[in-house]
């Protein structure tokens, strides 16, 4: 079997030829394209993965934004607004004399069209 194949490899490749044959060309072609064929769903889940931890970031600095804004204007009302594109609402709760309850959400949706959420609670004390 080994003789075999050896002959079979000799007859392609005659010592005095250089280069390769329109058949080594075409082979290695297919081979080549079957490789990116397998690496596109690849692709694509990369590029929805960032996209998601693009969305993901953005929310958090909205969300911390939006706390540092009313610990230091002390602005203890609730609402929301749209930055970019997504819902982000607070609310402030009394807990006590001397303390509020912050609790931020974020909403957005993504290009497939899914719903996501995020929210932060934080405590501020004051005098």
């Amino acid at each position: 079997m080994l003789r075999k194949t050896r002959r079979f490899l000799l007859k392609i490749h005659s010592k005095g030829s250089e280069g390769f044959s329109l058949l080594e060309v075409l082979v290695s072609l297919i081979i080549f394209a079957i490789g990116l064929l397998m690496l596109a769903p690849m692709i694509i889940t990369s590029i929805k993965g960032n996209d998601w931890a693009d969305m993901t970031t953005k929310a958090a600095h909205h969300i911390q934004a939006k706390i540092e804004e009313i610990k230091n204007t002390h602005d203890w009302t609730s609402s929301q607004d749209s930055p970019e594109g997504m819902t982000r609402s607070w609310t402030v709760e009394d807990w006590g004399s001397f303390l509020k309850k912050i609790r931020v959400r974020m909403t957005w949706l993504d290009k497939d069209g899914s719903q996501h959420r995020d929210s932060v609670i934080t405590y501020e004390s004051f005098n």
